[in-house]
């Protein structure tokens, strides 16, 4: 395997990642929000059929494994890191200062947030110095920057060691992660957890693999690898499952969970041998971009709004409303803000670098 050279975008995952954003807002609004002690709203039987959207996250994680290698190697380092830290910082900064204000002053008494706080989520790094998140979706965030971090120890290794390949990296990796299933509590491979994110990496490693295959179409290899992945994202889904039991006192199937994690491999392998291309149309490159806005500001802002008008509506309308609301200012961050604020913070990032 080599790192990609397509400069193709394929606009079918802009959907997925919708889809997948889409799932998690149902979930936290329809299930998790009353269980959590975050709404007071009880959906009963429709809470039900949305419990299983927390897994958009996984697919998340199937789709960066899939563009981040394709990006940075597409760009130097610096251009990659710039390319970054200009997509995923201005939105985040506004979505955390967002957040900030509506629980400083609407928040109380089911939300609580001090300065000090905030000023630390602004580096998104609150997870490395143990400060509690503003809002708890950000923990994926920390599961992102680890594997960038990962990825950019690759390039470096790639471009030092010529004949040091990325297939080394998947297999080296994919051993780790079935290791680490073995071998959770020895201490050695709790420090490869928190660095290699071997809780998640199957997703990642699956990523990689169909990016391959849309590179090169599908060998043995990549069929087995990918089988490996799979079986490894099921069992984990299935036991991160177990302990959602435990918090939320109801039943998650295991067959159910290994369902939605077929489909979510089954579609990106379909994108990776080009069966879907019918549907790669650029007019989905905006509903794409409301994903990163939508998932970092639904959660908390979304029930303090919840929290304030439940009064006021019945429980269909309202969460109607607030899901509306979510979308048209993810709408409005991702069309007027965020192109602007990137593009002049790019500029001055790379006019000092120049220096």
């Amino acid at each position: 395997m080599s790192l990609s050279k397509n400069n193709k975008r394929i606009y079918q995952i802009d959907l997925f990642r919708f889809i997948a954003a889409l799932s998690v807002v149902f979930f936290h609004y329809f299930f998790n929000g009353y269980l959590s002690g975050l709404s007071n709203l009880n959906f009963g039987q429709t809470g039900e059929i949305f419990k299983y959207g927390y897994l958009g996250v996984d697919l998340f994680f199937i789709i960066s494994g899939f563009v981040i290698p394709l990006s940075i190697s597409q760009k130097s380092l610096k251009k990659f890191v710039v390319s970054r830290f200009v997509r995923l910082y201005p939105t985040y900064w506004l979505c955390v200062t967002i957040t900030f204000l509506a629980i400083l002053f609407f928040g109380y008494p089911k939300f609580s947030v001090n300065p000090t706080q905030f000023l630390v989520n602004l580096t998104m790094f609150q997870n490395y110095v143990k400060i509690e998140s503003i809002d708890g979706v950000y923990w994926t965030l920390f599961i992102e920057m680890k594997f960038y971090i990962f990825i950019i120890g690759i390039y470096l290794i790639l471009n030092k060691i010529r004949t040091f390949k990325i297939d080394y990296v998947v297999y080296i990796w994919l051993v780790l992660t079935i290791l680490n299933l073995l071998f959770t509590d020895l201490f050695l491979f709790k420090i490869l957890n928190y660095f290699l994110v071997l809780e998640w990496s199957s997703y990642f490693i699956s990523g990689i693999i169909f990016h391959e295959i849309y590179k090169f179409g599908l060998k043995k290899k990549f069929a087995f690898l990918l089988t490996i992945s799979m079986i490894i994202s099921i069992f984990k889904a299935a036991s991160n499952a177990q302990n959602l039991e435990s918090i939320y006192s109801t039943n998650f199937s295991p067959v159910i969970i290994a369902a939605i994690i077929f489909f979510f491999y089954l579609q990106m392998f379909l994108v990776s041998i080009g069966k879907l291309n019918n549907i790669n149309s650029n007019k989905l490159t905006k509903i794409g971009m409301l994903t990163y806005p939508l998932y970092l500001i639904h959660q908390n802002v979304g029930f303090i709004l919840i929290n304030n008008l439940e009064n006021y509506f019945p429980k269909k309308i309202l969460m109607f409303f607030v899901i509306s609301i979510m979308l048209v200012l993810s709408y409005i961050i991702s069309e007027f803000y965020d192109p602007k604020i990137s593009s002049k913070l790019k500029y001055q990032i790379e006019k000092f670098i120049k220096k």
